[in-house]
């Protein structure tokens, strides 16, 4: 049995993900898959960033956090990036 907080991190991780390419399809049909890259890259981060606000706002260490945060990112992108440093 999966742990309870990593399937709810898949879940609704994969969830935000279909909606994000949907919306990008949809608001976006012109612009190249680069330019749609690069805008879902972007709101990926602003949603990121507006989870760590409120940890930060409290005192949290801010550098911690992104290199959690960073830490995750490489290990989520291990299975096909092997050679990015973790």
């Amino acid at each position: 049995m999966q742990d309870p907080l990593m399937e709810f991190s898949n879940r609704i991780g994969n969830e935000l993900f279909r909606v994000l390419v949907q919306r990008a399809l949809e608001k976006l049909p012109e612009k190249s898959d680069f330019d749609r890259l690069t805008a879902m890259m972007g709101a990926t981060l602003i949603v990121l960033a507006e989870v760590l606000r409120g940890p930060i706002e409290e005192g949290q260490d801010a550098e911690k956090l992104i290199d959690v945060s960073s830490k995750w990112l490489r290990k989520f992108l291990e299975p096909i990036a092997p050679k990015v440093e973790t």
